[in-house]
């Protein structure tokens, strides 16, 4: 291998790992905002009711929920600005690769200077990103006010539900006890439910739970990391003399069998295992919160033994272990599989639609 193709394939695992790191520090960031604001939040519910035992009255609920959007706001603000951050510096990344081809140098990608080709190149990717529309018809921007319409709705009706229902708990109680009847149960158990502490609490775990803003916020974060890398590293690439292809890399943390174990081992344009010949070509990302990366493939590394290797998507399932088959499958599309009823438009095709077109009693 020539030095200069050697400062890139050096310069590219640089580039990776930055990404990665990118990635961790980024949602350690995200998690300590989301968490500042949640425990901003519960503090506010305290405050309305006048402590953590105290009770929200039905006349401080408006001012509350106007305290608990602001807050919202500006955590959403907070994600905004470090995922902006991040996108620059992980198009940058990868852009930088190519840099370091130009200066035989991997350390290249680490450093603040860029050429101003990179910074074209970035640039270009950063919009990229901004401007996708996914299968589902959503750019980013989509995703980012669904996750702020979600979690303002969530934690802002957590707490009026909570508020209205012990209010109207509070009249029911006193309607009994003018007539000298006892307090249901269940009535006592619901004028329980406005104190200040329990309403705080749920308000914040719907915030930073399972599920919650900040997971959403963090998958985001980490799919659009890694897609502003891979574009900007493929644009800065894909039009040298010595480009071959792009090869799809399963990750090392790859947690379980999914569709990225096919696209990383099937050769359907004979340039090897996993090698599309264009970014256009090329399948990844393949699913949102990848850990996948792609790196250049230089056209002396494809040889004879690639080209003869090529095959349909349906063989390179074949080669695949079972296990490892039913994971990129799934049990129906697996199942089919086995029985000789699947076709290569089933492999990524939603479930309903593929047991429409086999029938039911074929699945």
């Amino acid at each position: 291998m020539s030095p200069e193709k050697a400062a890139i394939r050096r310069a590219t695992v640089q580039a990776q790992q930055a990404v990665t790191r990118l990635d961790a520090a980024g949602a350690k960031a995200l998690a300590r905002a989301y968490a500042m604001a949640a425990e901003e939040i519960r503090r506010q519910v305290e405050a309305a009711g006048g402590g953590a035992a105290g009770t929200v009255t039905i006349e401080a609920l408006r001012g509350l929920l106007a305290e608990v959007e602001s807050r919202l706001a500006r955590v959403a603000r907070v994600r905004d600005d470090l995922l902006a951050e991040g996108l620059q510096k992980a198009a940058q990344y990868g852009a930088r690769v190519w840099d370091a081809a130009e200066w035989g140098s991997p350390a290249a990608v680490a450093v603040e200077v860029v050429s101003p080709a990179a910074m074209a190149v970035s640039e270009t990717a950063v919009r990229v990103v901004q401007e996708f529309v996914a299968a589902d018809g959503l750019q980013l921007s989509d995703r980012l006010w669904r996750i702020d319409r979600g979690a303002r709705e969530a934690v802002t009706q957590a707490i009026e539900r909570s508020v209205v229902e012990g209010h109207s708990a509070a009249q029911a109680a006193r309607a009994f006890l003018a007539r000298g009847e006892a307090v249901p149960a269940a009535v006592a158990e619901k004028m329980r439910g406005p104190v200040g502490g329990t309403i705080g609490r749920e308000a914040a775990g719907l915030l930073t739970g399972s599920g919650g803003a900040m997971d959403n916020a963090m998958r985001v974060f980490r799919t659009e990391i890694n897609r502003a890398h891979g574009e900007a590293y493929m644009a800065g690439g894909e039009g040298k003399p010595y480009f071959g292809g792009w090869r799809y890399l399963l990750s090392p943390q790859h947690p379980e069998p999914d569709i990225c174990d096919l696209l990383a081992t099937q050769n359907l344009h004979g340039l090897g295992k996993g090698v599309y010949p264009s970014r256009a070509k090329c399948p990844w990302p393949a699913h949102p919160n990848t850990l996948s990366f792609v790196e250049i493939v230089f056209k002396d590394e494809i040889g004879d033994a690639e080209r003869a290797g090529r095959e349909t998507p349906l063989q390179a399932l074949a080669r695949l272990s079972p296990e490892t088959r039913r994971g990129v499958l799934g049990k129906t599309r697996g199942e089919l599989f086995d029985a000789g009823l699947l076709t290569q438009g089933m492999i990524r095709a939603p479930v309903a639609a593929v047991k429409k077109r086999v029938g039911a009693a074929n699945v």
